[in-house]
């Protein structure tokens, strides 16, 4: 009988934590449907203003046009690496490919000699860093869920006066990038400088692109426009972390609710196992019993 009232207990726990996984599986389906539909909206976006500011910069580069966040600071040997992780566990391997991506690039940058500013997003990417004895400039705590524009703008606008300064050279971002629902990977965007900006594809009959003028000049246009993709950047590196996260964790969350049903598949077999011995047992001591009266 204590094996058999072990058995009830812990199926009794087991069937706990499915309700609670089942439960997380179900919040971060939601979570994601919301998340992907910002997401796959906002690439269209960014990637025509892309298209466009790279349009207006290679017709102002004839002009002598120019701006200080396409120029790259040679002599400076600073760089940002900034690290999106999650604050949560129990999302898969999430956290553990963007910190190892973080960590080959970051040895990269320190065998070229830069020094490394490390800015972290995320309680788990902070821990790992410090569990290795490196040391976190920058710690950011106000992206936990969903990410807002208002917050990504605001850091992105700092680490923008930062580089206009000459205080930093460069600014990389580690992340997970989403690709599709069924595609995602660990990635290194660069953000500055804005070396590569797209151009929107040319008709081949055509021939030169039409001239047309700008109005205002294409130095204030790009005063405009330059800042605005690099902060669309950087906030579509921030929803694609947050799409993938969700996305894991569901996939973590569905697993173990299967694991859960098959520990309790196999424990129902135990018990009945158990079971039907005992009570095989026991009308054998009865028949026994009544052959012994006889």
């Amino acid at each position: 009988m204590p094996e058999v009232r072990d058995i009830l207990t812990r199926t009794k726990t087991v069937r706990n934590v499915r309700r609670v996984t089942k439960t997380m599986e179900m919040v971060a389906t939601a979570r994601f449907q919301k998340s992907r539909k910002r997401t796959v909206a906002l690439r269209s976006y960014t990637n025509r203003l892309a298209e466009l500011t790279g349009d207006v910069v290679a017709r102002g580069t004839r002009s002598k046009a120019f701006h200080p966040l396409l120029l790259e600071h040679e002599q400076v040997k600073r760089d940002v690496l900034l690290i999106i992780t999650s604050d949560r566990g129990l999302c898969g391997p999430y956290n553990s490919s963007v910190l190892r991506i973080a960590m080959e690039r970051l040895g990269q940058l320190l065998e070229a000699e830069y020094h490394v500013e490390l800015h972290v997003v995320g309680r788990k990417g902070i821990q790992y860093l410090k569990h290795r004895g490196l040391v976190v400039d920058v710690e950011y705590a106000q992206f936990e869920g969903s990410p807002v524009y208002e917050h990504v703008s605001a850091l992105t606008d700092g680490l923008m006066e930062e580089f206009l300064n000459a205080q930093i050279g460069g600014l990389e971002v580690a992340y997970m990038q989403f690709i599709s629902s069924g595609r995602r990977r660990p990635a290194i965007a660069q953000i500055l400088p804005l070396s590569n900006l797209p151009t929107p594809p040319r008709l081949p009959t055509l021939g030169e692109p039409a001239a047309y003028e700008l109005c205002p000049s294409g130095d204030e246009i790009l005063a405009r426009l330059l800042p605005a993709t690099v902060r669309m950047r950087m906030y579509q590196c921030f929803l694609d972390a947050a799409v993938c996260e969700q996305f894991e964790r569901i996939a973590a969350m569905r697993s173990a609710t299967e694991n859960a049903d098959e520990m309790i598949h196999d424990l129902t077999v135990r018990y009945n196992r158990i079971r039907q011995a005992q009570i095989t047992t026991e009308l054998t001591e009865i028949m026994g019993g009544r052959m012994g009266l006889g």
